[in-house]
């Protein structure tokens, strides 16, 4: 009978370990999935520059895209994609700038992805590898 008792012992050790086993790695999972959600990038996905006339917006799963809109008498947005040259497009519109959250001053610099947008006073320099666009008070130019 005892012996019988010690073989019941070690199979309710072995299921008991294994029950460990399992809830250490559930609780490794949780503790895993949330560090990756905790984990975002600590630069925000809209900024704007202190004259609040020109907003940017990153949107990452946009194959990561910038668009910067230019308020004013000409309403322009700014968007550089993943690839290729950045474009400026008119936009008909009357709305208003912007968040008023996350303020570039003049001498700050912004990056997310590949992207990295320089504000000065005399106006905001946006680039991926060597293609962007510059939003000046008198000049826009995209390259």
């Amino acid at each position: 009978m005892m012996f019988c008792l010690n073989v019941r012992s070690r199979r309710l050790s072995a299921e008991s370990e294994l029950l460990q086993k399992i809830a250490l790695f559930a609780l490794f999972l949780f503790v895993l999935g949330r560090g990756s959600t905790v984990a975002q990038p600590v630069y925000p996905n809209v900024f704007t520059t202190p004259a609040y006339d020109i907003e940017c917006t990153f949107a990452p799963l946009a194959g990561p895209e910038l668009s910067c809109e230019r308020f004013g008498e000409r309403h322009l947005r700014f968007v550089l994609g993943p690839t290729g040259h950045a474009s400026i497009f008119i936009v008909s519109s009357e709305d208003g700038c912007c968040s008023t959250e996350n303020v570039l001053d003049p001498g700050m610099t912004w990056s997310q992805g590949p992207f990295v947008c320089r504000y000065a006073r005399s106006g905001l320099t946006c680039e991926r590898e060597r293609h962007g666009f510059r939003i000046g008070k008198r000049v826009v130019v995209a390259y």
